[in-house]
């Protein structure tokens, strides 16, 4: 847990739902900034070598979860109705969380659907995003809006939020969801929610990350990530102290979603550049299991199409 500033995790209890929930109580963030104890999260954040349908399936899962939480936590959620929820999808890698899927699997319909292209690129004044696609036709009047993406910096999420909220002047309530997302993100979002009049809920899968100066990489140990102790002796386990200090928890979650087998080449080459320097052993018997893992996957998604 960050040792800067005052941060607690206050347990939200929440009956009809068998999650763990957590309000992150710190002056950084929103009052309505929340950790779900999601177990397909927890899977997707510990084992990078994860992909293909088995990462659809527990983002779509961890989707799930989010979902559920919402309903109890957002009061705006609660006298909507179906015409009134809109999901505004960043492409490509938040198509990949499955929001649509999985609202139709908890609430039994289909969910009103607007796209933005961004794409975050490198400047030598930091990183900024550019938006080159829009479409809102589905934005229905006084929508509770909901965005599911991967938060770092934040952004690329405040971009979107700034766009979407342009659209129309009856916008409920944002609702954004991560299931990787990072400390400086979570502060941005509240930055930017002091400047509209449009309530703003947070939600974050098991931990928010501390984010490396390079915008980009969340491990599990910074010094910054706020995460349940049992989360973060978890990855102390699998990870050991090194790779838990220096290895992103999600990866490039685009790629990682929409072009698997280069993830797995990129993993793979990056554990033999680690493995051939490293002297700890925990280092290396963490890296060598990777390293078998990715193989595998990547070997599998190789294999002949069969029929299911």
């Amino acid at each position: 847990m960050c040792s800067y500033y005052r941060t607690v995790l206050e347990d939200v209890k929440i009956p009809s739902i068998s999650l763990k929930v957590c309000r992150v109580d710190d002056d950084r963030f929103l009052a309505n900034t929340y950790l779900i104890e999601s177990s397909s999260g927890l899977e997707i954040l510990l084992k990078p070598w994860i992909v293909g349908a088995e990462l659809a399936n527990l983002a779509r899962e961890c989707s799930m979860d989010f979902l559920r939480t919402m309903y109890y936590l957002v009061d705006e959620i609660k006298v909507a109705s179906y015409a009134n929820i809109t999901e505004v999808v960043p492409l490509a890698g938040a198509l990949y969380y499955s929001i649509a899927e999985a609202f139709e699997e908890v609430y039994g319909e289909t969910i009103n659907r607007c796209f933005v292209g961004a794409k975050r690129v490198s400047t030598e004044d930091g990183w900024e995003t550019n938006l080159a696609y829009e479409n809102f036709e589905a934005l229905t009047p006084e929508s509770i809006i909901i965005v599911g993406d991967t938060i770092a910096t934040g952004g690329t999420i405040i971009k979107i939020l700034e766009t979407t909220i342009r659209q129309r002047d009856d916008i409920q309530a944002l609702v954004v969801f991560s299931i990787a997302g990072g400390v400086d993100g979570a502060v941005r979002l509240k930055e930017f929610a002091d400047t509209i009049d449009i309530p703003l809920y947070v939600f974050f899968s098991n931990a928010i990350f501390g984010v490396e100066p390079n915008g980009t990489d969340m491990p599990w140990l910074s010094p910054h990530t706020i995460s349940p102790a049992t989360n973060l002796n978890l990855a102390k386990e699998v990870y050991g102290e090194w790779l838990g200090r220096n290895w992103c928890s999600v990866w490039d979650w685009g790629e990682r979603a929409k072009q698997p087998t280069k993830h797995l080449e990129d993993l793979i080459e990056r554990c033999d550049a680690v493995l051939s320097e490293s002297t700890d052993p925990k280092t290396i018997q963490v890296l060598t299991t990777v390293k078998k893992e990715a193989s595998n996957t990547l070997n599998d998604l190789h294999s002949t199409l069969v029929l299911k």
